[in-house]
C-alpha cells in the first residue's frame, strides 16, 4: 500500500493553491487560538508565497468565558513565537433574538470585517465543518443556500474569505499540529451539549461515522451539488430581481413579486435581503410576509419585523430596513447657526450640510430652527402663492409612512423654510437665494 503523503505540505499547498492568480493584498488569518486556526496560522507562516503578500493574524475576544483573557495571551505568545503580527478585537455578544452560538457568529464577523479591508482573510474550517454545517441546516429545515453550507471562496467587503482546507480531513490538521510540536487552547463550549454543533459533533457524529463511515464525504459531495445548483439559481434571480428593482429606491415591485412562482419569489427575497446585508428570511418568514405584508389591504401600512429588521411595504414597493432606520424622531428643537455649514441630527439620523453657492459665498450668520414633524405642519413651495400641508405634498412625492416622522425640517420662527430633501420654501429662496441644505443619513 502506498504511504499517505504528509500532512505539512499538503495542507501550505490548499492555502498557496487559494490564493493564487487572485489578487494581491495582506492575508488575514481568523486566529482563536483552537487546534485548527493554530495550524493554520502555522501553515501560513511558512508559506512562501503567503508571506510575500504579508501576514497577520486576527484574534476576536468574545468575553463569554472566563479564560477568554488567557487564551488571548496565549494567541499572542503563538503569533509572536511564528513571528506574525497579530490584532486582538474586543467584541459584544448581543444575543437579542438570536441564539448564543449566532451572536457570537455575528459579532466574529462584524470584527473581521472592521479590520480586513483587503487582500484576504482565510478560516480553517475543514471538511468535517462543512458536513456538521450541512446536517445542522437540514434539520433546521434551511433552504437550498443554506444547505450548500461553505464556500471555499468568497467574497468579503472588499476583500476575500477563504477557507482552503474546506476538502480536508480533520485528522490531517492534527497529524500537522502533531508534526509541529503546536499546542493550543480548548475552548469548553465545544463540548457543552447545550449548543446545537458541540451536541452533534460529540453525540451524534460518532454514531453517524460508525454506521456509515464515508458520511462526511458524502455530505460534502452534497453541499458542492447544493452549490452548483444554486450557483444556477442566482442567475436566474438576477434576472428576476433587474425587473423588480425601484430604478432609485431600495425596494422591490410588490406586484412583480407576488406574480413570481413560490420558488422564484423565495430566492428574490432572500437575494434582496443579502444584497442589503439583513438576515436571510426562512420558510416561516416569507410566508409571513407573502400574506400579512405583500397581500395586506391597499390602504395598510403593513411592517413584518425578524432580527432586528423589518419589512414594510409602502403603495407598490416593499423595503427591508433596519429597525433604527424606521424609528420617529424625538419631539426636540436644534438650534443651528448655518454659518457653521454642519447640524449634528439626534443619533441615527445623520446630519444636516449647508452649502452656500451665491455668488459671494461669505458665511450665512442667521440660525435656524430644526425639529421633526408635527401634526399640521404647512410650507409655501418655492414658485408658489399658497401654503400646503406637509401631509399632501408626502403623498403626491410618494414619501413612505416612516420617513415622514424622520425627515429634517427647517424654522424660522414658526414658518417652515424646507422640509429637506423634499420641498423648499419660497421664503427660503428669496432669504438665501444659493443656500442648498442637504441631509446626510446615518
Amino acid at each position: 500500500m502506498r504511504a499517505s503523503k504528509p500532512a505539512l505540505p499538503l495542507l501550505i499547498a490548499a492555502v498557496d493553491q487559494l490564493i493564487a492568480n487572485r489578487p494581491s493584498g495582506p492575508v488575514h488569518i481568523g486566529f482563536s487560538g483552537g487546534l485548527d486556526s493554530s495550524v493554520l496560522l502555522a501553515c501560513a507562516a511558512r508559506s512562501e508565497k503567503v508571506r510575500a503578500r504579508g501576514l497577520r493574524a486576527v484574534h476576536v475576544h468574545h468575553g463569554l468565558h472566563a479564560d477568554a483573557d488567557l487564551w488571548a495571551v496565549r494567541a499572542q505568545a503563538t503569533a509572536d513565537s511564528l513571528g506574525v503580527p497579530m490584532t486582538l478585537m474586543r467584541v459584544q455578544v448581543d444575543q437579542r433574538g438570536q441564539g448564543l452560538e449566532a451572536a457570537a457568529r455575528n459579532a466574529r464577523y462584524a470584527a473581521f470585517s472592521e479590520c480586513v479591508s483587503s487582500g484576504w482573510l482565510l478560516l480553517a474550517h475543514h471538511q468535517e465543518d462543512q458536513a456538521e454545517t450541512v446536517l445542522l441546516r437540514l434539520l433546521r429545515g434551511a433552504a437550498l443556500d443554506g444547505v450548500a453550507a461553505m464556500r471555499m471562496l468568497r467574497s468579503f467587503s472588499d476583500a476575500w474569505l477563504g477557507r482552503p482546507w474546506l476538502n480536508q480531513p480533520r485528522e490531517r490538521l492534527r497529524e500537522c499540529a502533531g508534526t509541529l510540536g503546536l499546542e493550543w487552547s480548548e475552548d469548553p463550549s465545544n463540548r457543552d451539549p447545550r449548543h446545537d454543533r458541540a451536541f452533534l459533533r460529540n453525540m451524534i457524529w460518532p454514531l453517524l461515522e460508525q454506521r456509515f463511515p464515508a458520511v462526511a464525504t458524502r455530505l460534502l459531495r452534497f453541499a458542492e451539488h447544493a452549490q452548483g445548483v444554486q450557483r444556477e439559481l442566482d442567475g436566474i434571480t438576477e434576472t428576476q430581481l433587474v425587473g423588480l428593482r425601484h430604478a432609485e429606491r431600495a425596494s422591490l415591485s410588490v406586484t412583480g413579486l407576488l406574480a413570481l412562482s413560490e420558488t422564484l419569489f423565495g430566492l428574490a427575497v432572500r437575494r434582496f435581503a443579502i444584497e442589503l446585508g439583513a438576515p436571510v428570511p426562512g420558510f416561516h418568514e416569507l410566508a409571513l410576509l407573502r400574506r400579512e405584508v405583500l397581500e395586506a389591504a391597499a390602504d395598510a401600512n403593513p411592517c413584518l419585523r425578524f432580527r432586528r429588521f423589518e419589512f414594510r411595504r409602502y403603495r407598490d414597493e416593499l423595503y427591508l430596513l433596519p429597525e433604527a432606520a424606521t424609528r420617529p424622531a424625538p419631539d426636540l428643537e436644534i438650534i443651528w447657526n448655518v454659518g457653521a455649514v454642519r447640524c449634528a441630527l439626534p443619533e441615527g439620523f445623520g446630519a444636516l450640510e449647508a452649502l452656500n453657492e451665491q455668488a459671494d459665498p461669505s458665511p450665512i450668520p442667521h440660525a435656524v430652527t430644526v425639529r421633526f414633524r408635527h401634526s399640521g405642519d404647512r410650507i409655501r413651495p418655492a414658485g408658489s402663492v399658497h401654503t400646503r400641508e406637509l401631509r399632501l405634498l408626502f403623498q403626491e412625492r410618494g414619501v413612505p409612512t416612516w420617513e415622514r416622522a424622520r425627515m429634517p425640517l427647517l424654522f424660522q420662527g414658526k414658518q417652515m423654510l424646507a422640509a429637506v430633501g423634499l420641498e423648499n420654501s419660497a421664503e427660503l429662496a428669496t432669504l438665501w437665494p444659493g443656500l442648498r441644505v442637504r441631509w446626510r443619513r446615518a
